[in-house]
């Protein structure tokens, strides 16, 4: 049949804990609940809770007081017509069923005036972030007879997705569909952004977001092992989740990558980080497949060793991680950046650790708006051995690259050094 020009939004759920049960709820729809202590748990299905409002964004626990609140949701449960995507409701402290406001429970309703929708909520310290496709605000409880207190926060910058915002370091960061990152640690701050371009615009050699469908299938993912944020979004023409980008909020610094994670899990439960990456194609060998014909999730236990192991019931199978790290353009500050050329005869390398070998390339760039390329002697194979390495460079700018693809290799980089000097004009 022709194709259509409707874009149906992904199956996105949020999940949440009340108590030792799963609560779950699918995107605009109903709230389900998972009880581990069912006779057979991993055999007995979730099932629908009932008086709770059929047609919800996502909800949220409120951790310290135990409300399940409904953000973007029914102004009359049961209705779906009626959904409001601006609307809150909370239910009872500790019923999850009893939505109903009476003089004698805790349960409400709230109503948000800045955007259309409600897009995401997260979890703070002793707050509910809480943001729309226009602004923030936080939620706080305190206590009858008002029971939760909403304020607004921020304006311009709104969420990018459902699981766009991560909670690290007592803060919280997420990735803006205005066009950037934002951080609240008690009040909103833009983060200033190298890559910014890059990760939100595609012109050039830029990867930008898929924005038509791209929004909803962003998530942020912390790695307290490294004091990182990262984003994992579809970039423009993907239809699945494939680019990183990363912020350390330690050393203030920002990485784009490569990488297809569809979830991600921080070591808190587990000593590393978990993540999965999700195959269109490939067929689930779990024994229950239900109303699945094809995909299938690889689980990665992240952080650990320096080749991909793949466990099979038939044997394990290693293959090498790829992997490299290019930096920015740099030149002769002489009577302004670029004015002069500069000639490189050798670098000396400097590794903190380098197990194997790693491939050098300088990458050489005689005006702005041309393609850099290697230099002619590149790209230059190093070893722990190696002392230095002649060059023969000759450009206006140019870029190192660090670089890996075989089995067991391992390297960390230290301050490199590069013997350079003026060399003309033209």
């Amino acid at each position: 049949r022709a194709a259509s020009g409707v874009t149906i939004d992904p199956g996105l759920w949020s999940l949440d804990n009340f108590g030792e049960k799963l609560v779950a709820t699918i995107h605009n729809n109903k709230t389900y609940q998972w009880d581990p202590s069912a006779a057979d748990p991993l055999n007995t299905r979730a099932t629908v809770i009932a008086t709770n409002p059929t047609a919800s964004v996502m909800t949220i626990v409120s951790d310290r007081d135990r409300h399940l609140i409904h953000l973007g949701t029914e102004t009359t449960i049961g209705s779906v017509g009626t959904q409001d995507k601006m609307y809150i409701r909370f239910s009872d402290q500790e019923d999850f069923t009893d939505y109903v406001p009476t003089s004698t429970n805790t349960a409400g309703t709230m109503q948000l005036d800045q955007g259309t929708q409600i897009i995401g909520a997260i979890q703070g310290k002793d707050y509910t972030l809480i943001l729309t496709d226009k602004a923030a605000y936080i939620m706080q409880y305190v206590g009858p007879p008002f029971t939760f207190s909403i304020r607004q926060i921020g304006s311009g910058c709104g969420s990018m997705g459902p699981h766009a915002a991560a909670f690290a370091n007592g803060k919280v960061f997420w990735m803006s569909n205005s066009g950037g990152f934002f951080m609240f640690d008690g009040t909103v701050k833009s983060l200033p952004c190298l890559v910014e371009d890059f990760v939100f615009t595609t012109a050039g050699n830029n990867l930008g977001i898929n924005e038509d469908s791209g929004g909803n299938l962003v998530f942020a993912g912390h790695n307290s092992l490294f004091t990182e944020v990262s984003w994992f979004y579809p970039k423009s023409g993907s239809s699945q989740i494939d680019r990183i980008v990363t912020y350390n909020y330690d050393d203030n610094l920002w990485t784009t990558g490569t990488l297809a994670r569809t979830t991600w899990a921080d070591s808190n439960i587990y000593s590393l980080p978990f993540a999965t990456e999700l195959s269109t194609t490939a067929l689930s060998n779990y024994p229950i497949i239900n109303g699945v014909t094809a995909g299938a999730t690889t689980m990665y236990e992240q952080e650990t060793g320096v080749n991909a192991i793949t466990k099979f019931s038939t044997g394990n199978v290693t293959t090498a991680v790829s992997s490299s790290l290019s930096s920015g353009d740099f030149d002769l500050d002489i009577e302004g950046d670029g004015e002069y050329f500069m000639s490189v005869s050798r670098f000396i390398p400097d590794f903190k650790i380098l197990n194997g070998t790693c491939n050098i390339t300088l990458d050489l760039r005689n005006f702005p708006s041309v393609t850099a390329a290697s230099s002619p002697l590149g790209p230059f194979n190093v070893s722990s051995a190696t002392t230095q390495v002649n060059t023969r460079a000759r450009s206006r700018s140019a870029a190192l690259k660090i670089e890996t693809t075989n089995l067991d290799q391992n390297w960390r980089f230290g301050l490199f050094r590069f013997d350079s000097r003026p060399d003309g004009r033209r």
